[in-house]
């Protein structure tokens, strides 16, 4: 005895191909470039976040210079250029030139004359004030400007007598690339490795992914070649049933009509006549008959609106005009989700298609029950019955019919079990889910 599981041993998608490979690559190229430009950006970002940065500790120290060191000794003393007090202030300014990263610092007045000047030569000069810096020195702010490699701050302070007074500070600009550089060095390498991480995490998602669409693929291509296959086949019986059937049964009345037209001439027979016409009628209904069964096989039966009951009662009646007895034992189906509903129908029909065509059989029997979870029909027939290797040939010939309902029944969860042996007839069972739920496929119900 031969146990076939459809859905389970018959086929199996083959191996995901380089496609997969070659897909899997571009995306990491791709995620790559992407992570590298990306911290490329975020690097030029930091960078630019480490110049401002830079700049307003600049100014902060500006700020406290100006008040706290330079503001102080701000004396009419030293205004009025008493040595002694602008020796003090040299003294003071002169450790933060030499150990800080200033590089200049002088005082100037409401009409931008420089007062004070670690530069003596700039004693004097004058330089009008902007409008920033004319703004600065009469709200006691400061404001800050890059210009000739140099970062400048003008902070406005009072001397000693309460006059506004405008402390120009300057340092290189390369301190503050330098310190832009810095904040780069820290922030661009953490970045680019968190991206190169997560690079490393997509990649064995869109391998499984790129698989399984693979598989979905190749899936898709076998279900189209079999509906090719099927249909080829289909045609191919419905040619040899005509062929066989139909065209020499409507061949034999036409030899029998022309016998008798030309027989030898005599007086008319009443019974021959009848006799022939009889024939002739019951030939025609016969092939009508046959026609009708081959245009109903072309247009497959759905199940019906009223449900599985009626549609089971639809094909067991269509069988029984084949000559074939059936009988139905089901209960009340009505309240079954449409859905296994369609697939209990499609088992069903396939069932009785292949025992009108294949089997010979002379009655087929249909039990169908249900429980809580779910609901199983039986078929059995007492035809020819076949064994795994006329399976195998059939399957190499089109004949998939069982090959797809068994992929059919497991996909809505459920699971198909065909039982046959030569001379002792098929067993079909199937079980569909209520809920929907995954069930073994080909495990015996």
């Amino acid at each position: 005895m031969t146990r076939i599981t459809p859905g389970g041993t018959i086929g199996a998608p083959p191996a995901p191909g380089s496609s997969v490979r070659g897909s899997v690559t571009r995306f990491a190229l791709a995620g790559l470039i992407a992570a590298v430009m990306l911290a490329a950006l975020i690097g030029v970002l930091a960078r630019q976040a480490g110049a401002v940065e830079a700049t307003r500790s600049f100014e902060r120290l500006a700020s406290v210079i100006a008040g706290g060191v330079i503001a102080p000794r701000l004396t009419p003393d030293l205004l009025a250029g008493d040595p002694t007090a602008v020796e003090r202030l040299d003294r003071a300014t002169g450790q933060l030139l030499a150990g800080g990263p200033l590089v200049h610092l002088s005082v100037r007045d409401a009409d931008g004359t420089v007062l004070w000047s670690d530069e003596q030569d700039a004693l004097g000069t004058r330089t009008p004030l902007g409008q920033a810096q004319r703004r600065a020195l009469d709200t006691g702010t400061i404001v800050s400007w890059t210009g000739e490699d140099m970062l400048t701050a003008s902070v406005g302070v009072q001397d000693a007598a309460g006059t506004p007074r405008l402390v120009d500070l300057a340092e290189r600009y390369d301190d503050v690339e330098a310190n832009a550089w810095t904040v780069w060095r820290l922030i661009a390498p953490a970045s680019l490795g968190a991206l190169l991480l997560l690079e490393l995490v997509q990649v064995p998602l869109a391998l499984g992914l790129a698989r399984r669409v693979r598989r979905h693929q190749e899936a898709e291509a076998v279900l189209l070649q079999t509906a090719l296959d099927a249909s080829d086949a289909e045609r191919r019986r419905i040619a040899g049933e005509v062929h066989d059937d139909v065209v020499p049964g409507l061949a034999a009345m036409a030899y029998d009509l022309d016998a008798d037209r030309l027989r030898t001439p005599g007086p008319p027979d009443p019974e021959r006549t009848t006799a022939l016409l009889s024939r002739t009628a019951e030939g025609l209904r016969g092939s009508l008959r046959q026609l009708r069964a081959l245009l109903a096989d072309l247009s497959p039966a759905r199940l019906p609106e009223a449900g599985l009951n009626a549609g089971v009662g639809g094909l067991a009646a269509r069988a029984e005009a084949r000559g074939i007895r059936v009988s139905v034992d089901a209960p009340d189906l009505s309240d079954v989700p449409r859905p296994a509903a369609e697939v209990l129908f499609r088992c069903v029909q396939e069932a009785l298609r292949n025992v009108t065509t294949h089997s010979r059989a002379e009655s087929v029997e249909i039990v169908v029950t249900r429980d809580a979870t779910g609901v199983q029909v039986a078929i059995d027939d007492d035809g020819l019955g076949f064994d795994g290797e006329r399976l195998a040939r059939s399957a190499e010939t089109g004949h998939l019919g069982l090959r797809a309902l068994g992929d059919l029944v497991a996909d809505s969860g459920g699971s198909l079990t065909a039982t046959s042996a030569p001379g002792q007839g098929t067993r079909l069972v199937a079980s569909v889910p209520l809920d929907g739920g995954k069930v073994h496929v080909g495990s015996p119900p």
